[in-house]
């Protein structure tokens, strides 16, 4: 190694690089995206009510009344408003003013960009949009159709018929910021809560919408003018009734996009990230076309006390007051939440979605863990949950709420909650299936299934809250059933607290674990 005890340089940088931060809030990045030298195009606030109950929104069972409806711009207003709109503000003492948005984001710091790509709407000529929460308006990014520019990127011929795709994609340096390499997961569960509410959305007003995960990257983020790397597209959903019309505009060549944008802070590079993301892209229709074959995950071979679901269905509130009222637990109220709602929210929040990477013979890429601490009817102890014959499969019982902390990384909101979901998955067949890609998917998923969750829970007047977890010994707690899979997401579910605050923690297993680090590794 050519290096000089003289090159003082090598010290410094070193110690630069190992500084201890708690957050560097100097370099906080933004929570939007402003496009300064673009007019705003403002959305109607009279929008279309989500008075249809919450549980059957979820659920996708869809407003028959609604069937068929056109998708116009008070409809288009609704669906982000309700996706990704600024639903209240509150003062605290200390941060001062905060924004909660329709969808959970991990810490507030929203790294999920939505732009609208659509033919002629009533209200809205045909182009590619920005839409910003901060203002609730559009900016127009292209005029023209461009819905079959997304149509070559997807091979499908679903997003040049449906009147309007929504796009949605990360600037991964507002998770970075907090969550450094880590937070590539996170903003997927992002984007997958966000796609709950949509989906939910969708359902209450009777139009179609499917998930796709399988595209050309560069070609989709050469649309709306993304560079792939600091933001890059990770998802889209056509919505509405097919217009075949549509088929007809413009496949043409697609101009560079030059609109500024406002800077944003200086952003460190997490070449993890980065590998991954290049990884799985697909370049070609081609690949597009071959990757999108649903895998079946075989279902366990279990035994042991199996628990049906309850048919009883509880009081809910409708979607449009779930989210709206919505806000993530910080305390939960060690009370037991009853077999009615436990049930309500596997059977609703579990319902297979419209996704080109599902169909009815492979559902769901996910199997669902959990740890009952407190549910009228149910013994506590460890289970997994059967979608498939809707049924709770008692793995351990006992009382695991110590665990439950630990495992949720040392955090109390995992030892208060009644029921801490694990949602696992057999992560070596998925990417054998899907390869790299299947990555981005399986998180995705994992975070709709996780919003639907919280959705169905403020519905029924209890909390929830995403949390971050130890992968390797969620894995341990609950073999064998889970030997071989990894944790993918962890949604906690209970009463919240009247007293609505973080509660310090320490589970006996972290001190533990701490007292052996101590060891001398000689001691036998």
């Amino acid at each position: 190694m050519d290096v000089s005890n003289r090159d003082i340089d090598i010290a410094n940088r070193y110690h630069t690089a190992t500084k201890r931060l708690y957050l560097p809030l100097e370099h906080k990045p933004l929570a939007y995206k402003p496009y300064p030298e673009l007019s705003p195009i403002f959305l109607p606030t009279d929008m279309a009510s989500l008075d249809m109950p919450a549980l059957k929104a979820v659920a996708n069972l869809g407003s028959p009344e609604r069937v068929g409806q056109t998708c116009n711009l008070e409809i288009l207003a609704t669906l982000l408003f309700y996706t990704a709109g600024r639903i209240r503000q509150r003062n605290f003492t200390g941060a001062g003013t905060v924004t909660f948005r329709a969808a959970a984001s991990a810490g507030g710091l929203y790294p999920i960009e939505v732009y609208v790509v659509c033919g002629d709407l009533p209200g809205l000529t045909a182009g590619v949009y920005h839409f910003s929460p901060i203002d609730f308006a559009l900016r127009g990014l292209r005029e023209g159709d461009y819905r079959l520019a997304l149509s070559q990127a997807v091979g499908d011929d679903l997003a040049a018929a449906a009147p309007v795709t929504l796009v949605f994609s990360s600037v991964f340096w507002r998770s970075a910021w907090k969550y450094q390499a880590r937070s590539y997961r996170y903003c997927f569960w992002d984007n997958g809560t966000m796609g709950a509410n949509l989906l939910a959305a969708t359902a209450a007003l009777g139009l179609p919408a499917k998930v796709l995960m399988g595209f050309v990257d560069d070609q989709v983020n050469h649309v709306l003018g993304l560079d792939g790397q600091r933001e890059a597209s990770l998802c889209l959903v056509p919505i509405g009734q097919a217009d075949e019309l549509a088929l007809t505009g413009d496949m043409g060549h697609v101009p560079p996009l030059a609109v500024e944008t406002a800077p944003d802070s200086e952003e460190i590079h997490y070449p993890e990230m980065s590998r991954l993301h290049a990884a799985s892209a697909l370049s070609a229709p081609d690949e597009v076309a071959t990757w999108r074959r649903p895998v079946v995950m075989p279902p366990g071979r279990r035994t042991g006390l199996r628990l049906s679901l309850a048919t009883e269905v509880p009081d809910a509130y409708s979607l449009g007051q779930a989210i709206r009222q919505r806000g993530s637990t910080r305390r939960f109220a060690r009370e037991a939440m009853s077999h009615a709602q436990l049930s309500a929210i596997l059977a609703h929040a579990t319902t297979s979605f419209e996704a080109d990477f599902l169909n009815s013979e492979g559902p769901t890429l996910l199997s669902p863990y959990l740890i009952v601490n407190a549910v009228e009817g149910v013994p506590s102890g460890s289970y997994v949950f059967s979608p498939s014959d809707q049924t709770l499969i008692c793995l351990r019982e006992g009382a695991f709420r110590e665990e439950a902390g630990h495992l949720c990384f040392e955090q109390a909101l995992g030892a208060d909650a009644s029921v801490v979901m694990f949602f696992m998955a057999d992560l070596e067949a998925v990417l054998q299936h899907f390869g790299n890609r299947g990555y981005r998917t399986v998180q995705l998923e994992a975070g709709v299934v996780g919003g639907k969750m919280y959705l169905c829970a403020y519905a029924l007047g209890l909390g929830a809250s995403g949390l971050t977890f130890f992968d390797d010994e969620v894995t341990a707690f609950f073999s064998p059933d889970a030997a071989g899979k990894r944790a993918i997401f962890v949604v906690a579910l209970g009463k919240t607290a009247s007293e609505n605050r973080v509660r310090p923690f320490r589970s006996r297993l972290g001190m533990k674990i701490d007292a052996l680090s101590r060891r001398d590794a000689l001691e036998s």
